[in-house]
């Protein structure tokens, strides 16, 4: 799956030999630190991956995350709109998916 925040992005995964855990991938560090400010020293790099930055969480521990970000951060009712984070490749990116989106709309 694929999780977009104010301030992150990353794909989510099931493990392939925990079944109680998840890979959360992500292609800037920065996201991850943002969703799972606690874990950072966990976080690990793959140069030869898709996404270069990964953590191993348990399903239980991603599910509080997104409860806590849907019951606390979740105020916005225009998601480009309320983007927290003021970088230009950000906004394209965003913008792209949008924009894609919109095509497979039509």
């Amino acid at each position: 799956m694929w999780l977009f925040t104010k301030d992150s992005f990353v794909s989510v995964v099931q493990h392939r030999t925990r079944p109680d855990d998840v890979l959360v991938r992500a292609r800037v560090k920065e996201h991850l630190i943002r969703l799972f400010p606690k874990t950072i020293k966990q976080i690990q790099r793959d140069d030869e991956a898709d996404y270069r930055w990964r953590l191993l969480v348990s399903k239980q521990e991603f599910a509080k995350v997104v409860s806590d970000y849907i019951m606390q951060r979740l105020d916005y009712d225009n998601f480009k709109a309320a983007q927290d984070v003021d970088d230009p490749a950000w906004t394209r990116f965003l913008h792209a998916v949008w924009t894609e989106g919109l095509r497979l709309q039509q």
